[in-house]
């Protein structure tokens, strides 16, 4: 039954979000949050098999390939204004991708939390593949990677753009690069909706940090275990 009914409630499900939140436009009234967590619990407590709801919705799991390629029209459309700003957009993005994994490790640190798991949820702020990617190459465990990547980018959709406006930040191009920088493809899924300076800014801070990531966490974990005495 699932099968044939997970593509028709899946697309209803966020169909009404949408127009839900037309009519009252607040923030946790997000139509990735919403049918999200309805799903989850249809098929907990209706104990459907999950493959079978995988199995139903394969089209949009197939349309993700050519919507993350779509980025690259918003980039196109402003990439006048992102040649004149390349030097402190990269500024920015190395700060924050330095930020995010110290953060991880102070945070893990001082929480007791095991070496494994601090060097799974590292990468929280890049996109799911090169999360999981990044994350076993530094001996971390790629699934709770994953599932850490995932709750930061709906917190970033759900949270960023208010808490953008609470420390004033109004300017478009900052308001993408701030997102997507912290919540990756579903932040900038929600940055393309603001507006498509947002969307190109946080397309672009999508992969200049994911690129980083890759390059700089490494090398930061490395000192992070000289300095532990950690293997």
């Amino acid at each position: 039954m699932m099968l044939y009914l997970a593509l028709p409630l899946t697309i209803l499900l966020y169909w009404l979000t949408r127009k839900l939140y037309q009519r009252i436009p607040l923030p946790f009234i997000n139509p990735l949050l919403i049918p999200m967590v309805v799903l989850m619990l249809i098929l907990h407590f209706g104990q459907l098999p999950l493959q079978d709801f995988m199995d139903g919705t394969w089209i949009i799991n197939w349309l993700l390939k050519p919507a993350v390629v779509a980025l690259a029209l918003p980039l196109y459309q402003q990439m006048i204004h992102i040649k004149a700003k390349i030097k402190p957009i990269m500024i920015c993005c190395s700060v924050s991708v330095v930020i995010s994994i110290l953060t991880s490790m102070l945070i893990c640190r001082a929480m007791g939390i095991d070496e494994e798991i601090t060097r799974s949820i590292a990468t929280r702020s890049i996109t799911t593949p090169l999360a999981m990617s990044v994350s076993e190459s530094l001996g971390g465990i790629p699934s709770i990677a994953a599932a850490v990547v995932i709750m930061v980018g709906i917190s970033g959709a759900v949270i960023g753009f208010p808490l953008l406006k609470l420390f004033g930040v109004t300017d478009p191009q900052a308001q993408g690069l701030a997102i997507g920088a912290c919540s990756h493809a579903i932040g900038t899924a929600a940055a393309t909706e603001r507006g498509v300076t947002q969307g190109a800014f946080s397309s672009l801070a999508l992969v200049v940090c994911g690129i980083l990531t890759a390059l700089i966490a490494p090398i930061m974990f490395a000192i992070y275990g000289l300095i532990l005495g950690i293997n």
